[in-house]
């Protein structure tokens, strides 16, 4: 997928897990009906707020994620404020199916030229907001930019299934009460499985990803220490638990990862300025409630 403005943020999640068999909000045969010059379709990964479908061209790919705000006010905001962000580097059209301000956008090129087979999607509905792209061969026919957002904007029933919105907020692994004094204020959550969370507010974001890692401790430790990182251990989590902070490379952050069997557990807290100590430990403590889920 080509570069977006709010990619930096998904790739904090990029240890989701892939090749899922099925998206719980579009089936694929749509997309082999609707896009049948790029077919077959595949699902790559799919959750209850997100999916990504690919094809044997790797760069031709389509996908959405929801951001679920603490409110619908907040919810519109962010798309008054997506686009506004986008407008001087892109070409931008409204898009009334997904929202009152919802947008299509194709991003320029450093010389100026419009990538016209790449295009990327914002809207929202009540508290949730859904950011979209779409990636062919050629360049998009308007035919196929409203059929995106039209699939794109289906999955936006969420906001009016109490029941559904829910399990897209539900992250096992994050204690609302720990979240809270990390993140103060109105807070946007993506969970794009069961294994991913994120939460932001204010430039401020929490990350949580587990995976499975046989490669153990060592392994643990050495990617805390990539970034030039102080690593402290956590005996009070295990033994194989520690956390990284004051990195010389990269965004202010701090990170606690702890390991146990095969699995792998990290808990990202990633400010605008360097984590106080005050901070540090509460994000051992929403380690340390998180870890035993």
């Amino acid at each position: 997928m080509r570069a977006s403005p709010f990619l930096g943020v998904f790739l904090l999640l990029a240890s989701a897990a892939a090749f899922a068999q099925k998206c719980p909000a579009i089936d694929v045969s749509m997309l082999n009906k609707g896009f049948s010059e790029a077919a077959p379709w595949r699902v790559m990964s799919g959750g209850p707020g997100q999916c990504s479908f690919t094809t044997r061209n790797s760069s031709v790919n389509f996908g959405y994620t929801h951001m679920v705000a603490s409110t619908a006010q907040a919810a519109t905001a962010a798309a008054v404020e997506m686009r506004q962000a986008v407008a001087a580097t892109s070409v931008v059209e409204p898009m009334p199916s997904l929202g009152e301000h919802g947008i299509a956008y194709q991003q320029r090129k450093p010389d100026g030229q419009v990538d016209r087979a790449s295009m990327f999607f914002y809207g929202h509905r009540g508290t949730v907001g859904v950011s979209g792209y779409l990636n062919l061969k050629d360049p998009i026919t308007p035919a196929q930019r409203d059929l995106a957002a039209n699939l794109i904007a289906a999955t936006l029933g969420v906001a009016t299934n109490p029941k559904a919105l829910a399990k897209e907020t539900h992250c096992r692994y994050l204690d609302a009460n720990l979240v809270e004094r990390l993140l103060p204020g109105d807070k946007s959550t993506i969970v794009p499985d069961a294994n991913n969370c994120l939460v932001s507010a204010d430039g401020n974001v929490i990350t949580v990803a587990v995976t499975k890692d046989a490669r153990g401790w060592p392994a643990a430790q050495r990617l805390l220490e990539e970034g030039g990182c102080t690593v402290d251990p956590l005996p009070n989590l295990g033994k194989r638990a520690g956390i990284a902070h004051h990195c010389s490379k990269g965004n202010p952050r701090a990170e606690v990862v702890v390991v146990t069997g095969t699995r792998m557990i990290k808990f990202l807290y990633a400010p605008t300025a360097e984590p106080s100590a005050d901070a540090r430990a509460a994000l051992v403590e929403l380690a340390r409630a998180g870890a035993r889920n």
